[in-house]
């Protein structure tokens, strides 16, 4: 209600129970406007306002010109999931996928004029602000270590009964002594060598734990993700709805925080269908790279780090 939304659209089971197809798709068109807006993104959270308006006044022609409630002509959650849909696919909205999505005007054949339209316009602002950097890789400075304002609110600190530490602790402390990931990885005290990525992952707890880290000696031992990379990241928070900043063990609509689950946008509802076994060495790979890229992304937004660009890099 307080995005202007009218609840009188919404069906009152879904009023009631808080979740239903009308609910979800007004939750993800929020989020998403609201994550970049929280980004610093004015000038996308621009464009979609004019998205979703150029379609509201489509909807608006159609109604008048058929003697249409605007509602009869384009529900309000299928109007966002069309504006959503436009503005995260890099080519233009075809009529067929319309009429797939449950639109059903005379007018079809203008709404793909106004969305195309859209893109094109958006397409050449995009070019112009960002060059060629979509793809440009995070960067940090030499030397210099980033520490959280302030521990994240759901970290649990868990020390170990022998050493008296956290797992992760452990190698934060070698790493902070200049050790090196994979030096750590090789050289555990129990004679067991472990993965690098686990030790990236201690380090990334730490992050979230208030700790200093040397973001720039982690990323040489495991990349973060690139600027594209963590828009696709980004938009997984937006579509499952899941708000990794919380608690994990009730994130999930209630649910415990999967990684699977997560990826679920970038990975396929095939893949998060099959078992473990199940999964070919190309999807196991795929799903591993990533897990690395994710654990990125928890550590920095929990930890209220924002990421910096190396613009410029083709």
């Amino acid at each position: 209600e307080s995005k202007g939304v009218d609840l009188e659209q919404i069906p009152d089971k879904e009023l009631h129970s808080g979740e239903g197809e009308c609910i979800t798709a007004l939750k993800i068109w929020y989020n998403y406007v609201d994550s970049l807006e929280n980004r610093g993104k004015s000038d996308l959270v621009n464009g979609l306002d004019d998205l979703k308006s150029r379609i509201e006044a489509w909807r608006m022609d159609m109604a008048e010109r058929y003697r249409m409630a605007p509602a009869a002509v384009l529900e309000e959650h299928l109007l966002v999931k069309i504006a959503y849909a436009t503005a995260t696919c890099t080519s233009k909205m075809n009529k067929e996928a319309l009429i797939a999505a449950g639109v059903r005007s005379n007018g079809i054949d203008e709404l793909t004029s106004v969305l195309g339209d859209w893109v094109d316009e958006n397409a050449k602002a995009s070019a112009k602000s960002d060059g060629e950097a979509n793809d440009a890789p995070m960067t940090f400075t030499v030397g210099e270590s980033v520490k959280a304002s302030k521990p994240w609110r759901h970290a649990v600190y868990k020390p170990n009964k022998k050493t008296g530490k956290a797992v992760w602790e452990v190698s934060y402390d070698q790493f902070a002594n200049g050790t090196h990931p994979q030096t750590i990885a090789m050289t555990q005290a129990s004679g067991r060598p472990i993965q690098v990525a686990t030790v990236v992952g201690h380090l990334l707890d730490a992050l979230e734990h208030g700790r200093a880290v040397d973001l720039h000696r982690v990323s040489s031992a495991s990349p973060p993700p690139t600027k594209a990379e963590w828009e696709q990241l980004a938009r997984c928070e937006v579509e499952t709805c899941i708000n990794v900043t919380e608690d994990p063990a009730t994130s999930q609509n209630g649910e415990r925080f999967t990684m699977t689950n997560f990826l679920l946008p970038i990975m396929g509802t095939d893949f998060a269908a099959k078992e473990y076994k199940q999964r070919t060495p190309e999807e196991s790979e795929k799903f591993s790279k990533w897990c690395k890229l994710l654990k990125y992304y928890l550590a920095f937004r929990r930890a209220g780090v924002e990421p910096v660009w190396k613009l410029g890099v083709l």
